[in-house]
């Protein structure tokens, strides 16, 4: 259970007068907010509000959420005096939203004008799932375009997932919701305890898996938003983190145990672990690419003394280059069995389509959401006195 500290007196939260909030949890991403802001605005914007949860920022954002908050009526700004973390700043945007939907979307990244409505129209058409989610672009720090998530998605087509169908089809394939993506109802979103603190940066995806095992989601194919990748991240300095990383892995699996996801799929906690080490070991040669550590890929995938020194033999046969990854990711996929080959190989080709068929929208939205980011911020120079809505922790 969460503290009240965390999430907020759920009695005393306002009633939902929106369709749809999304929350964006901000700390010290003063450059990006604006076009994660300008991506949402430039959308569809009918009965949505947002809500930017300032975490403590210390790099003088201030004048930047003035900004924001002057620049239209749809944004509110909840400032926080010191940093609690971001599962605390999700539980307070949480505890402040109005809409029936909520959705959560990181201070760097952005969304695309096709995301919001049709996957809350997907959970109009479906009234016992608990969210929606689709797929999202990975960027690098320099832009790039690096992949598409998920790797494996659950359907080819828009579909409805039932608790027995998702434990099923879990045993070859995971990591279908992406959060940046995933589109929730608000009262089960609460119901479920928000997000829990202990879980640190898994506390997203794991609240996702205990409301996707009781209610079941819809899952809605397509390119929806972008995600950016970058090792001083939260997401990537904890999954760069041998020791951090492992604690949270262990207090995931002990979460996913007690609850109805271990009733239902008993065996999937040990297998989620299995997954999420081998997620980790990827990671650490995509980001550190030549200079990687095979003492490190092992540690975090928790490989054997057989792992290193197949590891160690790529790096000093043909290094970490890309064959050189490739080969090391491959052994890993042999050891660890993350999931069913015919399913990475059939879906590889399939990211692979639709990342090159798609590489001129994504890449056009990135371009006008950088414009728009600086006229945004032109624009609101005129005005920058926050307006009463906004609040203080």
């Amino acid at each position: 259970m969460l503290s009240n500290d965390n999430l907020g007196d759920q009695n005393e939260s306002p009633p939902p007068e929106k369709r749809l909030t999304v929350v964006i949890p901000h700390f010290n991403q003063k450059d990006f907010l604006p076009r994660a802001v300008a991506s949402i605005l430039h959308g569809e914007t009918g009965e949505i509000e947002i809500i930017i949860v300032d975490d403590g920022s210390t790099d003088g954002s201030e004048p930047v959420l003035a900004a924001l908050e002057a620049v239209s009526p749809l944004v509110t700004v909840i400032r926080g005096k010191t940093n609690r973390g971001a599962p605390a700043a999700l539980n307070t945007g949480l505890a402040a939203a109005r809409g029936r939907y909520v959705s959560f979307l990181g201070a760097d990244d952005f969304v695309l004008p096709n995301l919001y409505m049709p996957l809350v129209r997907a959970l109009g058409d479906n009234p016992t799932a608990s969210l929606a989610c689709s797929d999202l672009a990975i960027v690098g720090d320099d832009g790039s375009l690096r992949g598409i998530r998920p790797i494996t998605p659950p359907s080819f087509r828009t579909e409805y997932l039932d608790p027995q169908t998702i434990c099923r089809r879990i045993e070859s394939t995971d990591h279908w919701i992406a959060s940046t993506t995933a589109v929730f109802r608000t009262d089960l979103l609460r119901a479920a305890g928000g997000f829990d603190v202990t879980l640190g940066v898994f506390c997203d995806i794991i609240v996702a898996r205990l409301l996707a095992f009781q209610h079941g989601f819809v899952y809605v194919p397509g390119i929806r938003a972008i995600f950016r990748v970058a090792a001083n991240t939260l997401s990537g300095s904890t999954l760069l983190d041998q020791n951090e990383n492992t604690r949270q892995r262990e207090t995931a699996r002990k979460r996913l145990s007690t609850s109805i996801v271990g009733q239902l799929a008993p065996g999937y906690p040990d297998l989620f672990v299995r997954r999420m080490r081998f997620s980790a070991a990827r990671l650490q040669l995509a980001w550190n690419g030549r200079n990687a550590d095979p003492n490190a890929v092992v540690k975090v995938a928790g490989g054997t003394d057989t792992d290193l020194k197949a590891l160690v033999a790529v790096r000093q046969t043909v290094g970490f280059g890309r064959m050189g990854r490739i080969l090391a990711l491959g052994w890993l996929t042999f050891r660890l069995r993350p999931f069913s080959p015919s399913y990475l190989i059939v879906h590889a080709l399939r990211n692979r389509f639709a990342l090159i068929r798609n590489r001129r929208r994504i890449t056009d939205w990135m371009r006008r959401m950088d414009d728009a980011r600086r006229e945004l911020m032109i624009g609101a120079d005129t005005d920058r006195t926050p307006r009463s809505h906004s609040s203080t922790q």
